[in-house]
């Protein structure tokens, strides 16, 4: 682990917004070489903390020591110059460039007025190399995986000699194999001597990952310690409490119903009422895609039966009309209407189911959507909140809330707690459970083994496009399930 001086360091920093106070007498510090976990729930504090650090913004009390010196930086470009990057989790990269034009972007070498562009994709070159990864500096970044995008990112921090990459849940939007191939790039970094503080909500990133940890909560510093020195307990304690621990943990496989939803073609698929199961598979398997073609989103006909009667799914409309419900993996840009409030985009979804009243009933859908968001603990000023102002975890609870009320019955959920906070995630492993206790049956793809072994009571593994094989939770582990989802046979 990292030692020595530390090569940045945050005292009593604190902040308000419009009289809110976000941050409280935070202390935090990241050695030279060191990967440093910052964890906490959404609203914790840390990306605040961050934009403080990368100038984005500027603390109204505390000091920030760079090198043991004073520092107040007042935009991102002093941050830069002194050596310090920032990898969002809304990439800033312009796709119809190339990665080297990308990597340079606003800081191209030129002289005399003319950019030598030769230089640019040379040293391009050069940075991909160094970083392990063969991606032309030539390419449009339009042309490239999420994963190869992280990447560029990360040259570009580099191209500037950056001695500090803050990364800002990094592998939210990438598969296992990706993640992985960005964890050895994350290394490589710290052997090079740069220090990275690294934000994530998954658990076990922090621990393969990071030399220290440090949990913020409600604004504040809870605690820092070695990685290696800490459990995954403690730090679900710290940053929410121990009853999440009850939460979290797997639910025992209850006797399930009668079978709600069977697909044949091309995919053999069924699924009980009151039945969890699980859809593990890599990165470009197919789990997305056969999500959306059972709810009628790519255009092609589905043919399933429902409670025993064949039917044919042509557009969302008709599986909506036949209890069907898609909870997709982008809540913002499939899920919601932004600017709309809470409670219309809770109604939304029944209208399509066929309400034909002449007149909408108000009264009748406030009263009726403020008992569900009460029922569901969803977090909003109030339901005429516009869901952008939501924190991601209430955001994705609405996704799922405007399905029951619309009365689906077969949930698909594509998934459901990609960047969510821990106790976020709790709280929708309960509604998931409690729509099964309902009498739902719930189809769950997600990346996290974990989160399948804890939910299901089957598991279903995709390869290359199609169903590879199951399997029920007893007979389920890790490395069957990588087996089946890299094409092995078990």
């Amino acid at each position: 682990m990292a030692t020595g001086s530390p090569l940045l360091q945050l005292r009593g920093i604190f902040k308000s917004f419009s009289g809110f106070r976000v941050l409280e007498g935070v202390d935090f510090d990241v050695r030279p070489a060191e990967i440093h976990a910052l964890a906490g729930e959404n609203g914790a504090g840390k990306s605040t903390l961050m934009n403080i650090v990368a100038g984005v913004l500027a603390a109204d009390s505390g000091e920030m020591l760079w090198e043991g010196r004073a520092v107040r930086l007042r935009s991102p470009r002093e941050a830069q110059n002194l050596g310090i990057a920032f990898v969002h989790q809304e990439l800033a990269l312009v796709p119809e460039l190339s990665v080297a034009e990308n990597i340079f972007l606003g800081r191209h070498p030129a002289e005399w007025g003319w950019v030598r562009w030769r230089e640019i994709h040379d040293r391009a070159a050069r940075l991909m190399e160094e970083l392990g990864h063969g991606i032309d500096a030539a390419a449009r970044v339009a042309d490239l995986s999420l994963a190869q995008r992280q990447i560029v990112e990360i040259a570009r921090a580099l191209a500037f000699r950056s001695r500090l990459i803050v990364m800002d849940e990094p592998t939210a939007p990438l598969g296992a194999r990706d993640a992985e191939g960005l964890f050895r790039t994350i290394r490589s970094l710290r052997e090079r001597g740069v220090s990275v503080v690294y934000i994530s909500h998954r658990l076990r990133e922090l621990f393969d990952l990071s030399d220290r940890v440090t949990v913020l909560r409600d604004g504040r510093h809870v605690l820092t310690h070695a990685t290696a020195e800490t459990t995954e307990d403690e730090l679900v304690n710290a940053m929410a409490g121990d009853a999440l621990q009850r939460s979290t943990a797997a639910a025992p496989a209850e006797p399930c119903g009668e079978p709600v939803l069977t697909v044949e073609a091309p995919h053999r698929l069924m699924l009980r009422r009151g039945e969890v199961v699980g859809l593990a598979g890599l990165a470009g398997a197919g789990r997305t895609e056969l999500l959306e073609g059972l709810f009628g989103a790519h255009g092609g006909p589905a043919q399933a039966e429902i409670d025993g009667a064949k039917v044919v799914i042509r557009s969302p409309r008709d599986a909506i009309r036949h209890g069907l419900a898609l909870v997709p993996d982008d809540r913002k840009a499939k899920g919601l209407v932004l600017g709309a409030g809470l409670w219309e985009n809770l109604v939304l979804p029944a209208g399509r189911a066929g309400n034909r009243r002449a007149f909408i009933r108000a009264g009748e859908e406030r009263r009726a959507v403020a008992e569900l968001v009460g029922e569901l603990r969803i977090r909003a000023a109030s339901i005429d909140q516009p869901v952008r102002f939501l924190s991601g975890g209430n955001q994705q609870k609405a996704v799922i809330a405007k399905w029951l009320y619309a009365g689906a019955r077969i949930f698909l959920l594509d998934e459901p707690t990609r960047g969510v906070d821990v106790r976020s995630k709790a709280e929708i492993y309960e509604m998931i459970r409690g729509l099964c206790a309902r009498g739902c049956a719930v189809l769950v793809a997600s990346s996290e083994m974990e989160e399948l072994l804890a939910l299901a009571g089957r598991i279903v593994v995709m390869h290359r496009g199609r169903i590879a094989g199951e399997m029920t939770r007893a007979e389920a582990t890790e490395e069957r399930i990588l087996k089946l989802a890299t094409g092995g046979v078990n």
